[in-house]
């Protein structure tokens, strides 16, 4: 390796379960002297996980000579990227098994910031899964309206009129990939805005509360983690961001008899699909990930 590298960890004190202390990031160039930097301080993470890095050799530690590693239980980590460039932000998750690692992670360093030759090299070294958590976030409905409907963008005029379409949409971007839907721009790309709903529920957190409680009830199992909501200005008028998350579960819609449908995302539309064998290879991606699922012939 051209940088050997290693996380440094300088523990405050140890429970029975759980190990505190401040992550700190060693180099050590080929040539030149080695440099040390704080990632993160007042980390905890169980003791499972912890021994893991330690076992796994990217991980030292100091302050607490009398604490012994146990044995190395079955460890899943995920890095969860928040922004990539010359450095990669992310996240370090950790899980049992991987299938709960995107929604049910059992705990996370948070923030975690490197360069991108170093973050691969820590993914190799783990044997890390990595996702773009943000990947195609879009704060800005003006973008949005630039770029037009398509896979990761999806519009829709209102709420009070739309919510069966919304639920369709919100289903088909947790089981296909990250996206973006806008209240408040019509499918010709202009924003109308959703102004006399808001002033119809009273202020945009009552609005917004509504759209929360209305996906919730219309989708099962419940999206972790949840789509998050905000409201935008554009001029005079408000828009409603609703960004989906892709998940490791297979998500379901409730439509208005209650019967559940799955729907996924194909070019520009949202689409139900009906085909008991498309919704099982859906179902084995969201569980294994497609790489693995490929491997072990199941798509």
């Amino acid at each position: 390796m051209r940088n050997p590298c290693y996380f440094l960890a300088i523990v405050h004190h140890a429970t029975e379960d759980t190990i505190f202390f401040d992550l700190y990031h060693i180099t050590k160039p080929l040539y030149g002297d080695q440099t040390r930097g704080l990632v993160k301080s007042s980390v905890s993470l169980p003791n499972r996980y912890f021994d893991f890095l330690i076992h796994s050799g990217v991980l030292e530690m100091q302050g607490l000579e009398s604490y012994q590693p146990t044995q190395v239980h079955a460890v899943a980590i995920g890095m969860n990227i928040k922004s990539l460039g010359t450095n990669v932000l992310f996240d370090m998750c950790f899980s049992p098994q991987t299938y709960k690692l995107w929604q049910n992670s059992d705990a996370a360093i948070e923030e975690i910031n490197l360069p991108a030759d170093i973050f691969e090299e820590y993914v190799y070294r783990l044997g890390a899964l990595s996702r773009f958590r943000y990947l195609g976030k879009i704060d800005d409905p003006l973008t949005a309206t630039q770029l037009g409907e398509n896979d990761m963008i999806e519009f829709k005029r209102d709420f009070l009129n739309s919510k069966s379409a919304i639920i369709k949409a919100v289903v088909a971007f947790a089981n296909s990939n990250n996206g973006n839907l806008y209240l408040g721009i019509n499918d010709d790309n202009t924003i109308v805005g959703i102004n006399e709903e808001l002033a119809h529920y009273g202020d945009q957190d009552k609005y917004m509360l509504a759209i929360t409680q209305y996906i919730q009830d219309k989708t099962t199992p419940l999206l972790a983690p949840f789509p998050k909501i905000s409201i935008k200005k554009v001029d005079d008028k408000y828009v409603a961001c609703i960004f989906v998350e892709v998940g490791s579960e297979l998500i379901c819609g409730l439509d208005k008899n209650n019967e559940k449908f799955v729907s996924i995302r194909t070019n520009n539309r949202s689409i139900i699909v009906r085909d008991p064998h498309q919704i099982g290879e859906i179902y084995v991606k969201r569980k294994l990930g497609t790489e693995v699922s490929r491997r072990l012939g199941l798509l």
